[in-house]
């Protein structure tokens, strides 16, 4: 059986924790990072996404066996996402075609 029970201060403390990531997320999009700034909202949102799944939707009280579908899940994302960005990044692109206009024809 399992013993860690979701109570309400463990509610209340996710809420806060919930808004101080959206506040910084929003706040790290402000100052303007470049492409650092995506993986930093990217690894904040993961964190938020973890928080809702195990203390608002109670994953912290389930089996294993429950939690091993969202680890599964999530898993298989990163893989379609990796083979997602892989493919364009393999492609082979052919040579331009030749401008008629650049060798005219005597």
């Amino acid at each position: 059986m399992i013993s860690a029970h979701v109570t309400t201060p463990k509610l209340i403390g996710s809420w806060i924790a919930l808004l101080v990531l959206t506040f910084l997320s929003f706040g790290i999009s402000l100052l303007g990072l470049g492409e650092a700034e995506l993986f930093i909202a990217l690894s904040i949102s993961v964190v938020k996404t973890f928080v809702v799944l195990f203390i608002f939707m109670h994953l912290v009280e389930q089996r294993f066996a429950n939690r091993l579908i969202v680890i599964l899940t999530f898993l298989f994302i990163a893989l379609l996402v990796a083979l997602t960005v892989a493919d364009p990044l393999t492609r082979k692109t052919f040579p331009p075609r030749p401008d008629p206009a650049a060798n005219p024809y005597p």
